[in-house]
């Protein structure tokens, strides 16, 4: 394995095999070490390193192993082709046995460490970022739009793109999958981690393992040797962490508490402050947002590099609108001298059950349940209890093949009304824009519409071209014949399983983000025995409304003072994106107006900045969406494309 001296530029790993028949070398100490090449300026322990008679194994991310018990795992697994003790080691990380003629690749659970390939037929390459990857297999340099639209407008689905990456002809193995580039050349994919519930798995047992997993991952942490900090934002999820690592560090914990600079009404800083007086170890420094932090900040001013620069991982990041307010969290980091810092990014997607889970209670044995959750998530919601109910049985009723018939035929009927709209793919009229806008906004979604196997797009819908539109319907009828008969009572598991991806993209993209200023962000929820622990337990199981996060209250109940765990609220921090639009209202719409998104036929602009313009009216509008599209815009602007 070779190693480039520039360390200027992102860490990053390649590899080109060459086929069998065009003799490929031996991979590693055993032959050739021009196979995999890594370069850039990597963290302590990140990229770490095994060789052995048969080969070399890779492991790169979190792997909280010490060095006698990695070198034993992966020599066994060098020598025996069997890879699950290395697999099966503490944290997140992702694993490359690299024997003769044949590389296996293994992801972690979340997908925080994604592996990116493309095979050629002459050669088959690999690497940790997709534009490499094309780049190293002679590949055209080109965005895949349907993924890049199909990220914007449905998330929520991930299986509508499959293994196809944001670069057309890149392949993406993601969280929990395995791959297998034979010696004959042959390439095989499989979930090695397929994270399916324990029918005979009861929450006390859960409980006592997702203890045991959060204290492992939080005490080889602190052990690591590098100086740890937390975030501490009174959240039920960081704030349990800094708690806990109270229990395994020696001295004061300095943590981060973000106070909002917009006039929000998140009582986080409350409970921050509240909570901090519990310990007299907790060094609170609270990070005050500004205007020139607010959301939409400095987009207009980047320059690109080519998805490799220090800080980009080479993907759409969803945070990039708010940089500015991650870089001055960072740092504040800095400033308090931490090297690893602990947050609670994933915490919500492994512990709190999506509304999706009701469709499992929609059962003659579980009735008496579904009327009660119903009847409590109603009251909390403002909504009728038996609509809840109804949502809930038609869920059940509805195979994940159906949900995407029903999604192909809406953004069909959606591609009809956009032209009418538009007038024709060319260009829209503001008047026309506005007006599908409007007709749009009956259908924005609600709280209700998360009781599916995903919230189907709303107003924002109005946004795509006509071709988009029939582009993201044709996808969705494709996975409509492979989704075989996936029942609609499992929506509420593999919606979770789906969310728990979303945070390790969330997470990684954090990571990349904090390269330039010294400190490793990590998240102990991610850690691949946190997620087993949680996805044991069905969804249903994991949800006790009014409670929150009951799993977690259990798991910590002696660990974690009684307070931290009894809230029941989150922070919402949605004002920053309205008070930052109406501060950025001229830079967003020229950069819409100037869109790459658009000229790939993949939005209409003047329907997007119709949406911006009643969002500045104080109008409800699709934020979320819109900073995905933002954050696609930033990344097709910032990569070199041929």
């Amino acid at each position: 394995m070779g190693t480039s001296t520039d360390t200027t530029r992102a860490p990053e790993l390649i590899g080109v095999f060459p086929s069998v028949a065009g003799g490929a070398g031996r991979a590693g100490p055993t032959g050739s070490g021009d196979s995999v090449q890594v370069q850039g300026r990597w963290r302590d322990g990140e990229l770490r390193r095994i060789d052995g008679p048969e080969g070399t194994a890779v492991v790169l991310g979190q792997c909280l192993a010490d060095d006698d018990r990695l070198r034993g795992a992966a020599l066994r697994a060098l020598a025996s082709g069997r890879s699950d003790e290395l697999t099966r080691l503490p944290g997140s990380y992702l694993c490359l046995v690299i024997r003769e003629h044949e590389l296996t690749a293994y992801v972690d659970a979340a997908g925080q460490y994604p592996l990116f390939f493309r095979d050629t037929g002459a050669c088959f390459v690999f690497g940790t970022r997709p534009v490499s990857v094309a780049d190293a297999a002679g590949t055209r340099r080109r965005p895949d739009t349907a993924v890049v639209a199909a990220g914007i407008f449905c998330p929520g689905a991930p299986a509508l793109t499959g293994e196809r990456s944001v670069v057309a002809g890149v392949d993406k193995l993601g969280g929990g999958q395995a791959l297998r580039r034979t010696a004959r050349g042959r390439v095989e994919r499989w979930v090695h981690e397929p994270l399916e519930t324990d029918p005979q798995a009861s929450f006390a047992r859960s409980a006592d393992a997702l203890r045991e997993a959060l204290e492992t991952a939080v005490r080889l942490r602190v052990a690591g040797g590098q100086r740890v900090t937390a975030d501490f934002s009174g959240g039920l999820d960081s704030t349990s962490l800094a708690f806990l690592t109270l229990h395994h560090k020696s001295g004061p914990l300095s943590v981060t508490t973000y106070r909002s600079g917009a006039a929000s009404a998140c009582d986080d800083l409350v409970h921050a402050e509240r909570f901090a007086r519990l310990d007299p170890r907790l060094r609170m420094e609270v990070v005050t947002g500004a205007r020139e932090t607010l959301t939409y900040q400095g987009l207009t001013g980047r320059t690109g590099d080519d998805g490799r620069g220090s800080g980009d991982s080479g993907e759409p990041d969803s945070a990039a609108v708010a940089l500015a307010r991650t870089r001055l969290r960072l740092a504040h980091v800095v400033r308090l001298g931490g090297e690893v810092h602990l947050g609670g990014e994933g915490g919500d997607a492994l512990l709190v059950a999506p509304p999706g889970y009701l469709a499992a209670l929609a059962r003659p044995e579980r009735l008496r349940r579904l009327a009660r959750d119903s009847r409590e998530l109603a009251r909390a919601r403002r909504e009728a209890p038996s609509a809840v109910a109804a949502r809930a049985v038609g869920l059940a009723r509805t195979p994940l093949a159906t949900a995407f018939r029903r999604l192909a035929d809406g953004f069909e009927r959606r591609a009809v009304r956009n032209a009418d709209d538009v007038g024709g793919i060319g260009g829209v009229g503001a008047v026309g824009a506005v007006g599908a806008v409007e007709r749009a906004a009956a259908h924005d979604i609600d709280w209700l519409d998360a009781i599916a196997w995903w919230p189907e797009p709303g107003s924002e819908a109005g946004w795509l071209t006509r071709a988009a539109s029939r582009e993201l319907a044709g996808l969705a009828r494709q996975a409509a014949e492979t989704a075989g008969h996936t029942a609609g009572s499992r929506a509420g598991d593999l919606t979770a399983l789906d969310n728990l991806r979303t945070s390790g993209a969330v997470q990684r993209q954090l990571s990349e983000t904090a390269r330039p200023f010294g400190v490793w962000p990590q998240a102990p929820f991610l850690d691949t025995d946190v997620i087993r622990a949680c996805a044991a337990l069905p969804a249903h199981l994991r949800a006790a409304p009014p409670a929150f996060k009951p799993l977690l209250g259990a798991a910590l109940a002696d660990l974690v003072p009684a307070p931290v765990l009894a809230r029941r609220t989150k922070g919402d921090y949605g004002d920053e994106d309205y008070q930052g639009a109406r501060a950025c209202a001229r830079e967003l719409r020229s950069m819409l107006l100037d869109s790459r998104l658009a000229e790939l036929g993949v939005i209409e602009p003047a329907a997007v900045t119709a949406a911006l313009d009643g969002a500045l009216m104080g109008l409800r509008a699709p934020f979320p969406t819109l900073n995905r599209l933002l954050a696609a815009e930033i990344w097709l602007r910032n990569t070199t494309w041929h």
